[in-house]
């Protein structure tokens, strides 16, 4: 049972490790001083759209050189690898370089996948600053780019030594790229249930307040800790993570990037693997209208889109989670009790995909 692997201890967070396989992760603005204890020359590589933080981080860390990158889902591409190669190469980087990420999921995926391969892999710290970022992305080091034909299918396992959680950073985001961290929060309630999952009644969404969301964001990240500890090459139990990602990640492909982002795509994806859990594991339907009921108030789509399903059966076997054997879905017997399931039939899929249209 997922929720026996985390818990609340003494109104505080604690998470049980079986392997200190994972970065070290600061959940306070005083991260820089984990920086002033290294010796490594640093080379701080930034979404440029970040400039209202880039000045003040680079000082805050001493870098040696600072580099501004135009980023988005389209962009992250092998071709962006080889500029930050090329920028690493002419700024002097060397075997005992850190590379230090500063952006959102985007940013973190292309420079730990380029910090990975340069010079046979430097070390790299992520300093995360959306909330899908802080939950999910910039944790447990897999890195890597899209390709033509689907999302992350380069990339490589590659452990941050640092993960910086400042809540700061989530201040100035709009409310879309709260949106775009949502499904992952939901996913780590459905796959812990306890009080997590309960707290997500209590929660509103408002631009520039990140207030209550700060201790879901610190479980959740906690959360994903602990998995990568126990799973580090996605063999087992972290497999538990995809949850909703199935479809999640065949609609983002199929849309384009930009037309739902990932916590949107993962939001209806989660829909669609209870959908399935009600009709394989005999899950209660009372879990998929909570969980719509959510969506629907943090303002998220709660419908899924129309989308040939012969793409979608076609996208889904292009995803890195499909093996020779089949695709594996997660699927819940309960809260806090996740499934693995292979090889769910084609039809049944397509009707809980219809039945979700409306």
């Amino acid at each position: 049972m997922m929720g026996d692997i985390w818990r609340e201890d003494d109104g505080g967070l604690a998470i049980t490790v079986a392997k200190e396989w994972c970065s070290h992760i600061v959940f306070a603005d005083t991260w820089p001083d984990w920086f002033s204890q290294r010796q490594q020359p640093r080379f701080l590589i930034a979404d440029a759209r970040l400039d209202h933080w880039v000045d003040e981080v680079a000082a805050r860390i001493n870098v040696k050189a600072s580099h501004r990158v135009q980023l988005s889902e389209e962009s992250k591409a092998l071709a962006q690898v080889y500029e930050i190669y090329e920028w690493l190469g002419k700024a002097g980087a060397s075997r005992d370089a850190m590379v230090v990420a500063l952006g959102g999921g985007v940013c973190t995926d292309l420079v730990g996948y380029a910090a990975s391969t340069y010079l046979r892999g430097v070390a790299w710290a992520a300093v995360p600053t959306t909330l899908l970022a802080q939950v999910d992305a910039a944790i447990g080091g897999k890195v890597g780019v899209n390709t033509p034909w689907g999302k992350n299918l380069v990339g490589s396992f590659h452990l941050p030594e640092l993960v910086a959680i400042d809540s700061r950073f989530l201040s100035t985001l709009p409310l879309r790229q709260w949106r775009a961290g949502i499904g992952e929060i939901v996913k780590s309630a459905l796959l812990v249930g306890g009080w997590l999952y309960d707290a997500l009644d209590q929660l509103s969404l408002k631009e520039g307040e990140v207030g209550d969301w700060e201790l879901v964001i610190k479980a959740c990240a906690k959360i994903k800790v602990d998995m990568v500890n126990r799973d580090l090459y996605e063999a087992g139990p972290r497999m538990f993570l995809n949850l909703g990602h199935t479809i999640g990640h065949a609609l983002e492909n199929l849309l384009g990037y930009g037309t739902l982002t990932h916590g949107e795509a993962v939001g209806l994806g989660t829909l669609a693997a209870l959908r399935l859990s009600e009709r394989l594991l005999g899950l209660s339907e009372q879990v998929r209208w909570k969980i719509r009921d959510w969506l629907g108030h943090w303002g998220l789509p709660v419908t899924m889109p129309v989308v040939e399903f012969s793409q979608i059966w076609e996208q889904l076997h292009r995803d890195k989670k499909s093996r020779a054997s089949g695709l594996t879905w997660v699927l819940l017997e309960r809260v806090g009790e996740p499934r693995l399931v292979p090889n769910i039939e084609p039809e049944l899929v397509r009707d809980v995909l219809e039945e979700l249209r409306v």
